[in-house]
Parts: C-alpha cells; structure tokens; sequence
C-alpha cells in the first residue's frame, strides 16, 4: 500500500477503534442479569426479575458515553404496577439494595422511595418525581394500563 493512502486509512481504523473503545458497554452493562439468580425464591426474585425484564437500553452517561441496559422511570412505574407493590413488599425490596450490582440497587431505592411517597413515610421534594404534587409523578395516572 502507498504511504499516501496508508496513513488515512490508520489514521480512520484508529480513530474507529478509538470510539468503539470508548462507546463499548462495560462489562454488566451489556447484559440484563441484575443479580436475581442470588435472590431467595419468592416475593423478592419475583420483583427483580419484574426490574430486570422492564430495564431499557440506553446511550447515556454523565462524563462519558455509557451504554447499557438500565432500569428508567417508565420501568419502575410499570414494575410498581404489574407486581402491585406494597408497603408489604418493603422488606424484601431493602435487602435488595445490598446487590452487587447498582441498578438493582438503584431500582430497589426507587421503589421505596416510590412507596415512601404514597404511604406519606418519606417526603420528597416538590420538584421530585416521587413527589404526587409534581406533574411529572412516576404514578401520574395511576396504575391505568398496566394491571
């Protein structure tokens, strides 16, 4: 190959190889599995295989490019309803923050602090999304839908 055109095509392979490596989803990330294989029988797998199953691709991130499968705000609503939630669940959900892996840890946050905010046990803030009093309420319109 001529020099001419080898070093446009290097300098194309690198910079391609340069964003798949950093657009390339880090380990757990590129896979649905939260953890639930570690969860008792019961109530709590139940729940986190509901988590698991309602979590959503996504290109997001703070600093970097993070793609991967997360659980959003849509999937939290529709695990609260389908599994019909309830403060009776409160346990179960709590230990799952102990998982090794952040987003059953962080869908476990979400529906306590969602149960907090109907029970009346946890005030969120006004501009929250757990807060009834925003418009953008995960449970805006209730539970229509998805029962």
């Amino acid at each position: 190959m001529r020099p001419r055109i080898a070093i446009p095509v290097l300098v194309a392979a690198a910079t391609i190889a340069l964003m798949l490596a950093m657009g390339w989803p880090a380990g757990r990330m590129i896979s649905r599995d939260i953890g639930c294989a570690n969860i008792p029988p019961g109530r709590g797998k139940q729940i986190c295989d509901a988590l698991s199953g309602s979590m959503e691709w996504t290109w997001m991130g703070h600093a970097i490019i993070s793609p991967g499968w997360r659980v959003r705000w849509k999937g939290i609503r529709r695990v609260y309803c389908q599994e019909q939630i309830s403060a009776s669940d409160l346990a179960v959900i709590t230990a799952m923050k102990t998982s090794r892996d952040w987003r059953l840890q962080d869908g476990a946050d979400d529906l306590i602090r969602l149960i907090g905010s109907i029970t009346g046990t946890v005030t969120e803030p006004e501009s929250s999304i757990f807060n009834p009093k925003n418009d953008q309420y995960i449970l805006k319109d209730g539970c229509l839908g998805y029962r």
